[in-house]
């Protein structure tokens, strides 16, 4: 979505640091890639929707520090692998991971929830009033 100006992903792995103002966040590469995330905007808000099988509520952080938001999972101890031995094919375990998206002040940080659902956590983000996407038909003379 690079070009846009309300959000902001890199495919590589450093930040080139050329982006400052106009995003309503940028995502950082904690972690990049897992567990996927899309995010739609709405004309009030934006949608984190973040594909996160396995996992029980109790399992998700999410918190605001400042203007960053961080969504984690960080209590899945390592050695849980143990449990699985004996297994014939063993390809997916919930893990830990570590999402962040950088805010500015476009978005009502009071009123941002969280709900977690058939395996998907969403996150909304709330437009402050005056920022609302703007539809409008334009007549063709």
């Amino acid at each position: 979505m690079c070009g846009r100006d309300h959000f902001h992903s890199h495919w590589g792995r450093h930040h080139h640091g050329r982006h400052k103002g106009g995003q309503y966040w940028k995502h950082k590469l904690a972690n990049w890639g897992y567990p996927p995330v899309n995010v739609e905007e709405l004309d009030d808000q934006y949608l984190i929707r973040l594909y996160a099988a396995g996992y029980q509520k109790s399992d998700f952080q999410v918190k605001l520090q400042g203007n960053l938001l961080i969504i984690a999972v960080d209590n899945k101890a390592e050695n849980e692998r143990d449990q699985f031995r004996g297994w014939a094919r063993f390809e997916f375990q919930p893990g830990n991971f570590r999402k962040e998206f950088e805010l500015n002040d476009k978005i009502e940080a009071e009123a941002i929830a969280a709900k977690y659902e058939e395996g998907i956590l969403t996150v909304s983000l709330p437009k402050l009033e005056g920022h609302e996407t703007l539809h409008k038909d334009i007549g063709v003379a």
